[in-house]
């Protein structure tokens, strides 16, 4: 009987170990400096890797194309932009909650600040 769990359990473990679902379209808060901005991101997750897109609510940026990987319940992904004529580095580092949502940190040329993010319909 014993050998009848373990195999159940051994049948069950990949699904426990595979990578969270970050595939969607998220609306992402940053804080910076105190100020909310907003940040809405594409993800497209094959596997452990992710692409798509992200494009601040800032009028007249564009989206820019990303790049990034999914291990386990963690995700990360940047990409390079120009910002106000200035090339500049943006990098997320999240985790999924239980709950869905993200939480973790948006990096810009290496400082971080907090970012916080629900999946949209």
């Amino acid at each position: 009987m014993k050998l009848a769990y373990f195999v159940a359990a051994a049948a069950f473990a990949p699904a426990f170990a595979s990578a969270a679902d970050f595939s969607g379209n998220w609306k992402l808060d940053n804080t910076f400096t105190g100020k909310v901005s907003v940040v809405n991101c594409t993800l497209v997750q094959k596997g452990s890797v992710l692409s798509g897109s992200c494009k601040p609510d800032i009028a007249g940026m564009e989206a820019s194309n990303l790049t990034g990987t999914v291990d386990g319940s963690k995700a990360k992904w940047g990409y390079d932009l120009v910002f106000n004529g200035k090339p500049a580095r943006v990098d997320y580092e999240v985790a999924l909650a239980a709950d869905g949502s993200l939480a973790g940190k948006l990096l810009r040329n290496g400082s971080d600040s907090p970012i916080t993010g629900k999946r949209q319909p």
